[in-house]
């Protein structure tokens, strides 16, 4: 049941709005997180149940609903297997890949821990344009502390809408090894759940 609901958690649409008045700093990592040239201020926040734990963070201008940079702070608790945490998630996008030929992904491994580069997008009903192009690299990493123990998601999501697609797509070609980097390097702080 546990690992059920872990996978549900992680792959509620990523695509859907979000509405919240008071963020709420749970983990420990209130920000700001610099990544690159960038730095992120936490702007949404969901602890739903016990178990699960949700942070996002966007640049200062930046729309919380219609971003073009955000870094996502995920955390449920309890014992889980990496790698079929991430059979899991590999499965879910080649179901998605039978519609859309723009789902692809890449996953690199390192010190037990995965980085999963992935590409989706969210397309026209009559599916010939394509409306928002999301490109995450989710770095999965277990927490092995009595306290805090279970599984971490540090991410950063980059969308592309209609009005700057082409733009998107010719950064995701020059710039692609960069960003698995800067992920892969970032010191993820200690999580310290409140």
């Amino acid at each position: 049941m546990k690992f059920r609901t872990l996978f549900l958690l992680l792959i509620v649409p990523i695509f859907s709005l979000k509405a919240q008045n008071k963020v709420e700093e749970y983990l420990g990592i209130p920000g700001p997180i610099s990544l690159g040239q960038k730095v992120y201020h936490l702007a949404w926040s969901s602890h739903p149940n016990d178990m699960y734990f949700k942070q996002e963070y966007i640049e200062p201008k930046e729309n919380i609903n219609k971003y073009n940079s955000m870094v996502l702070i995920d955390f449920v608790k309890g014992d889980f297997n990496l790698k079929e945490v991430i059979d899991r998630k590999i499965a879910e996008l080649d179901e998605m890949k039978k519609i859309n030929p723009i789902v692809n992904y890449q996953i690199l491994e390192k010190d037990g821990e995965y980085i999963l580069d992935f590409l989706i997008s969210e397309n026209s009903k009559d599916g010939k344009e394509v409306l928002i192009a999301e490109r995450n690299v989710y770095r999965y990493k277990l927490i092995t502390k009595d306290a805090n123990k279970g599984l971490l998601l540090f991410a950063i999501s980059q969308r592309g809408y209609q009005e700057n697609m082409d733009q998107f797509f010719k950064n995701l070609k020059t710039n692609s090894s960069q960003l698995i980097e800067t992920v892969g390097n970032y010191k993820i702080p200690e999580i310290k759940i409140k």
